[in-house]
């Protein structure tokens, strides 16, 4: 038995819904997941720094600056699924003592007045420096003493130096580099 090939219009009405449905796709996943792969990024590299400010697996005092770090935290917990299992998880190993009552609230506060900080704003919070920041690199986290236009100049700067050697080894080898 011998499959005839589709007519013209049929190929073309296939492609369109094929289009179609990858368009349709791709606009879900992009309204589900808005922010997860920020808060994701973010939240390891403020894990990053709470490691090094106070030990890696280490529980926080009970006072009024640990519970504003486990609020930051909470909040970016906030942002990926399943957030009130992790926020209970992770205030289970680095603040058991919280009470039950101001967990739920926490939870609720994040479920339903999410915050979000700017770089600058969360560096002024963990009162992060320009030599920590580079040294535990961060990169979606500012720091106290270089602002955001500092940053991307010193960005702009690398980035052309570092075109600056690329020309200058493919003018000397004739090698195009990668």
């Amino acid at each position: 038995m011998v499959n005839s090939r589709p007519s013209p219009e049929r190929l073309a009405a296939l492609k369109l819904e094929i289009e179609q449905r990858y368009r349709l796709q791709a606009k879900e996943a992009k309204k589900h997941n808005r922010s997860r792969g920020m808060a994701a990024f973010r939240l390891a590299e403020l894990t990053r720094w709470l490691d090094d400010a106070y030990g890696k697996g280490v529980e926080l005092e009970a006072n009024t600056q640990s519970y504003a770090i486990v609020r930051i935290f909470a909040h970016h917990i906030g942002a990926l699924k399943d957030a009130p299992r992790r926020i209970t998880t992770w205030t289970g190993v680095y603040a058991p003592w919280i009470n039950p009552r101001d967990l739920e609230r926490l939870i609720n506060e994040v479920a339903h007045c999410p915050l979000k900080w700017s770089a600058d704003k969360l560096a002024w919070k963990l009162k992060l420096t320009d030599v920590k920041r580079t040294e535990l690199n961060i990169r979606t986290i500012g720091a106290i003493d270089c602002n955001r236009e500092q940053r991307a100049e010193r960005q702009r700067a690398r980035r052309a130096d570092a075109e600056r050697k690329r020309r200058e080894l493919k003018r000397t080898t004739g090698v195009p580099s990668i």
